[in-house]
């Protein structure tokens, strides 16, 4: 993709500015053309009879969805490609574009935006190197594919998560921190990013080896692979009949949404690239503090009802939610 981007670019074919200096059409398209792919697979369920848990709520089942993992000829898993090929990469491309017009206004990019183009960098990579790692997540095996995740796919989290690269090009292109502030900032995204890969790659590795995925997936190759991202064996409760198993080793012995915890400062940061007092680059931590909180609480719930005394035992031996030794 970047080959071919650059290519686009560079030869003038398709400079990349082009997208940023036409950010509002692209963005409506992505609007209506989610809300029609919602209403198609929506209606598809129905028409092949692959609907399932359906609460008889029109509004509430067609904002859930009614399939589960629908499927184009060839096998090709829709869910999967929306949130791991479509959302991140579009997110990555839009940031580009950001990036291109900066430096055809400016004549220059610009250390913060520099910032932003290694943070979602990091983030659309870890979704294309450990994709195996996907399968086994909420969303893709539970969650139906109804409008909340087709329209955030498709739209929201290209167009809502650049939010700050489009304000450094637009409002603060020469605004910046002194040179110490960005020695602290960069390796910080980077700590952060390397704990955030290797905490989900322990869990859903843990995942996969349960269920008997090969053992030449578990263990890809791709750039980058972490240190400690797979536990050969792991320190695990298992519940008095043997049927029921939590992971309790890795990072998961000092915190149990320490992965979130990183994940909001990267966000966090992502705000504080702009430089500015303004709520407007900040707009996505928030929404993804209240999102990750009211997660946190969601799955202590379910996990709760689903292992019974095996998570109590759990919570007991690790006490933190998102802080170690403190919260």
């Amino acid at each position: 993709i970047l080959a071919v981007l650059g290519t686009l670019h560079f030869s003038e074919i398709f400079p990349l500015y082009l997208i940023r200096q036409d950010f509002g059409r692209y963005m409506s398209c992505a609007v209506i053309f989610a809300d029609a792919v919602a209403i198609l697979i929506f209606l598809s369920g129905y028409a092949n009879g692959t609907k399932m848990r359906m609460s008889g709520n029109l509004i509430y089942d067609f904002f859930m969805g009614s399939v589960l993992n629908p499927r184009l000829p060839g096998g090709v898993d829709v869910k999967m490609f929306a949130e791991i090929r479509n959302s991140w990469v579009l997110l990555f491309i839009l940031t580009l574009s950001c990036a291109a017009e900066q430096y055809r206004v400016d004549g220059s990019v610009s250390i913060n935006m520099w910032f932003m183009i290694l943070a979602h960098f990091l983030y659309v990579n870890s979704c294309q190197k450990g994709e195996e790692c996907i399968v086994t997540t909420w969303d893709i095996y539970f969650e139906k594919f109804g409008w909340m995740l087709i329209f955030w796919n498709l739209a929201g989290v290209p167009f809502v998560y650049c939010f700050q690269s489009l304000f450094i090009q637009t409002v603060t292109p020469l605004g910046t921190y002194p040179w110490y502030v960005w020695a602290f900032l960069f390796p910080f995204l980077v700590t952060c990013y390397a704990i955030f890969d290797i905490i989900n790659a322990q869990k859903n590795r843990f995942r996969m080896m349960r269920q008997g995925v090969d053992m030449k997936i578990i263990r890809r190759k791709t750039f980058p692979q972490m240190p400690w991202s797979f536990i050969e064996n792991p320190r695990t409760l298992v519940s008095e009949d043997g049927k029921l198993e939590l992971f309790a080793d890795g990072f998961y012995r000092y915190a149990r949404k320490l992965h979130y915890t990183v994940d909001m400062c990267m966000s966090l940061m992502w705000g504080l690239s702009c430089a500015a007092c303004n709520f407007i680059p900040f707009f996505y931590f928030f929404f993804f503090f209240s999102h990750l909180t009211h997660r946190q609480k969601r799955d202590d719930e379910r996990c709760h009802k689903k292992y019974g005394k095996l998570w109590e035992k759990y919570t007991a031996l690790v006490p933190y939610k998102f802080i170690p030794y403190v919260y």
